[in-house]
């Protein structure tokens, strides 16, 4: 079953085609991304037009570009996987109207897919001995929660952010020191040649909260800034030290509050989304917990791979044809529901 996968959440355009074989096993056949960081950079920031338009004048370009590297041809399709939420919605909608596009003269399906349980799923792509019930933390610029995964379309958000998302959290903070868009691995970057300084210092609130909240610590991070900018833009070290305070403020909430989750439950865990590919989250998740799971960093960032291996998941297992619709927010507990998920 040859599945393909097309990705336009947000600023990225992923397409790949991923074959399910009869045992269940997973093999990416090809992959393409295109990013648009070089597109938004002027702006500080994702402009959801213009991303829109950059999506449908990629879509076409890489879907050619992909089946000529597999040597395949669309007639070779079992089926489609389309993100339909969560996402910008004039983004979703490109990818989504492509797909139909593809689908009506082969008469194959199309399956909408959450793009936030691709995430979840890249752990079992990619490790296929892993099984649920295991623990998944999804950390990215739009996305911060820990889910119970119970089985395919079986999940149960234990935390989420209840404000900005941690990956939100540091670019906004990079953008407060001046680094240029997107901050985030910039200021991770810059952390790593830091160190622990006892001038600054950022409050630790949501370590005691039920839910991550990450906006009490950008405000810090612009007061802390403010206050000291001289001295932190007239010296490397003082610059990369606090980088580390502010990488030290996103990251230990996340791992205080996930190593509970996995500790009290006894169960693997998955790390995926774009922050996901920090030095620092890995190796203090890496000490803390014992069965550990990341995705290849290639796999850290949105990408069509896993959104053609979550709609083979289904395909697999007699689901073909929900409604297409887009969806700006949607949570991945009600997926049960929309998909006709059995929790028996």
């Amino acid at each position: 079953m040859l599945i393909l996968g097309i990705e336009t959440s947000c600023d990225e355009t992923g397409l790949a085609i991923v074959e399910i074989g009869s045992d269940g096993r997973a093999t990416i056949r090809g992959e393409v991304l295109a990013s648009q960081v070089s597109l938004h950079q002027k702006y500080g920031g994702v402009v959801p037009e213009l991303a829109s338009r950059e999506h449908m004048r990629s879509l076409p370009i890489l879907c050619e570009e992909l089946f000529a590297s597999t040597g395949l041809t669309l007639a070779d399709l079992s089926g489609i996987g389309v993100t339909c939420g969560p996402g910008l919605k004039g983004c979703l909608l490109m990818g989504v109207t492509f797909a139909q596009g593809i689908a009506l003269p082969l008469k194959v399906p199309v399956l909408p897919v959450n793009h936030i349980e691709g995430h979840i799923l890249s752990g079992e792509l990619h490790e296929p001995a892993l099984k649920p019930p295991y623990i998944t933390l999804v950390v990215s610029g739009g996305h911060t929660e820990i889910v119970l995964v119970e089985g395919l379309g079986r999940y149960t958000c234990l935390c989420r952010t209840r404000d900005d998302a941690a990956g939100e959290a540091f670019d906004k903070s990079a953008n407060l020191l001046d680094l240029p868009y997107p901050g985030g691995a910039r200021l991770a970057s810059w952390a790593g040649k830091g160190r622990a300084s006892s001038v600054f210092k950022l409050p630790r609130v949501a370590r005691e909260m039920d839910d991550f909240s990450f906006s009490g610590l950008k405000t810090a991070v612009a007061l802390m800034v403010k206050r000291h900018r001289q001295e932190i833009h007239a010296s490397e070290d003082v610059f990369a030290d606090v980088c580390w305070a502010i990488q030290d403020g996103i990251v230990d909430p996340l791992v205080k509050k996930v190593s509970r989750e996995v500790s009290s439950r006894r169960l693997p865990l998955v790390v995926c989304g774009g922050v996901s590919a920090n030095v620092e989250l890995r190796e203090r998740l890496t000490e803390t917990c014992q069965e550990v799971y990341f995705p290849p960093l290639k796999h850290c960032v949105d990408n069509g791979a896993m959104i053609a291996y979550a709609a083979g998941r289904y395909f697999a297992n007699g689901i073909t044809a929900p409604p297409l619709d887009i969806f700006s927010r949607w949570p991945v507990e009600t997926l049960s529901s929309f998909y006709g998920v059995s929790h028996g």
